[in-house]
């Protein structure tokens, strides 16, 4: 059974939030996860955004000892280790208040699709530029 997971990365955690995905992922192509930060909160604080489907036992696993997958020997586990302490994971079934957005804490929302998930996290597109 899959779970969508809607991640807000503050930008200054992406490069760390990259190998923690590459190090609970499935592939070498995990350590993309997240890409630019184009996304933003009210206080103008610049964010990448993941949605994706992830096993059911997702807070599991990303609440275990972090190792070198076998699919990426050379993944980086103390930069992983960062992203996993900075990780709060929240549901509609979570008890307590949905944790804030901050430049220092990654943010999981799990059970919901993204369009409801990215107005709970309270972000918005950067605009562009004409």
């Amino acid at each position: 059974m899959s779970i969508r997971i809607t991640i807000a990365c503050p930008v200054d955690l992406i490069a760390e939030a990259n190998q923690f995905a590459l190090c609970v992922g499935n592939t070498p192509a995990d350590a993309k996860t997240f890409g630019s930060a184009t996304w933003e909160d009210g206080q103008g604080e610049r964010f990448a955004l993941a949605s994706l489907l992830a096993g059911s036992h997702f807070p599991q696993v990303a609440a275990e000892p972090l190792r070198a997958p076998d699919h990426s020997q050379h993944a980086d586990v103390v930069a992983a280790s960062i992203a996993q302490a900075a990780l709060q994971i929240w549901s509609p079934l979570s008890p307590g208040s949905f944790p804030s957005l901050s430049a220092d804490l990654l943010v999981a929302v799990i059970g919901l699709d993204a369009a409801l998930a990215i107005p709970l996290l309270g972000l918005s597109p950067v605009p562009t530029e004409d």
